[in-house]
């Protein structure tokens, strides 16, 4: 467990990752670093209120003018984005500093794109086609209380857009953070269902980049330390908030995945799960925990020497037995470790109606995560993992 703030910068992507216990502080740095003296604070309601965000923001009287906006939602939506852009055009806010988990961080990156020229946003709504970012959006200094999406050291931001239901990753250079801030006392503030979700999607990020098809060495080096990670850190995470050295190695595996998969994208389930939050609101930690074992099933036999390096990696012993043998051993791994942090075993069970099943297929089959995925996919396939998952 790490005694001291630790500051690290990496070839993979633009942004200074500061680390360590009681690194918030540092955030006041790094917004002064870049000469703001003023700035937008987005974050949701419940991280509104914690004691070390307030203290963050009493600390910086004086120096930096902070605005709070603390509407962000889960899976934010277009319309949340609309308004937080208002708000940093109003308050003349010269940077973002985006505080919670995934929702917020990507809320914020794309609030400072929005607050860069009104009406963005809005312009970003198709699906498989880039994103579109020919201004300069203010700098965004990333906050994690979760350790799942790794939004911090990405170029990506999931916003919903509520008139077509649809859930978009709008992916762009542009959208980096400057500067990601980890703080592990900042996690156990996260209930115990969020804790399981958010370190569901790491695992899902570091599996799915471990076998994307752009996958290299130096990426699948990246991948496979977060999968170790994981497996050693995350049952301790969830069962015990004040685990600080369980947090801060699911912290930093979560980083170190999204190094990986800004690089290499992922596959089958993230396609798949960004339907579930769309038309049903099911929290996107939670879709690719349930979605994660259909998906590697039907991955397992494109790439058996690497799903048996992946049961390596989570502690499976695969030595003298058959590959495919080893390989099935992966994911075997991934449903007793899900299944020991009690996350949900089925789409049904978190209210995902079958009916809706064509709908997300077609929506699935439109995601850019489908091309790197390790097999080729057919909507047909992406019909019978989802009924598997039911």
């Amino acid at each position: 467990m790490s005694e001291v703030i630790q500051t690290e910068c990496f070839d993979e992507v633009p942004v200074r990752v500061v680390s360590g216990p009681g690194a918030l502080a540092s955030s006041k740095a790094c917004l002064a670093g870049m000469g703001v003296s003023k700035a937008l604070l987005v974050c949701g309601q419940n991280v509104g209120k914690l004691e070390a965000v307030k203290e963050f923001v009493a600390g910086c009287a004086g120096c930096i003018e902070i605005t709070v906006f603390d509407e962000v939602e889960p899976d934010p939506s277009d319309q949340t984005v609309v308004r937080g852009g208002a708000v940093g055009r109003e308050a003349g806010a010269e940077a973002v500093i985006a505080i919670g988990g995934g929702s917020s961080m990507d809320a914020g990156k794309a609030i400072a794109a929005e607050v860069g020229r009104e009406g963005w946003v809005a312009e970003q709504d198709h699906p498989g086609e880039p994103t579109q970012i020919e201004h300069q959006p203010l700098p965004v200094v990333c906050v994690p209380t979760t350790a799942g999406t790794a939004s911090e050291v990405t170029p990506y931001s999931v916003i919903t857009y509520t008139g077509t239901e649809r859930k978009l990753v709008l992916s762009h250079e542009k959208l980096y953070a400057h500067c990601a801030v980890l703080d592990p006392t900042l996690l156990g503030s996260a209930p115990r269902g969020v804790r399981v979700a958010a370190g569901m999607d790491a695992l899902t990020h570091a599996v799915e980049s471990y076998l994307s098809k752009q996958a290299t060495p130096e990426t699948r080096r990246r991948s496979a330390a977060s999968i170790r990670g994981i497996a050693q850190h995350l049952r301790g995470a969830v069962e015990d908030a004040n685990d600080l050295e369980a947090q801060e190695g699911m912290q930093r595996a979560a980083m170190i995945a999204g190094l990986a998969f800004s690089k290499t994208r992922l596959g089958i389930v993230h396609a798949m799960a960004l339907p579930l939050s769309a038309l049903f609101g099911v929290p996107h930690g939670i879709a690719n925990s349930i979605l994660l074992p259909p998906g590697l099933r039907f991955n397992c036999q494109a790439a058996p020497e690497a799903f048996a390096e992946i049961a390596g990696l989570m502690g499976e012993s695969v030595e003298g037995i058959p590959e495919e043998e080893a390989a099935l051993k992966a994911v075997e791994a991934v449903e007793r470790l899900a299944s020991d942090i009690d996350a949900p075993a089925s789409i049904a069970e978190v209210g995902v109606q079958a009916s809706a099943i064509p709908r997300m297929a077609e929506d699935a089959m439109q995601s850019a995560h489908i091309k790197v995925n390790p097999r080729e996919i057919a909507i047909e396939d992406i019909v019978e993992v989802y009924e598997a998952a039911m």
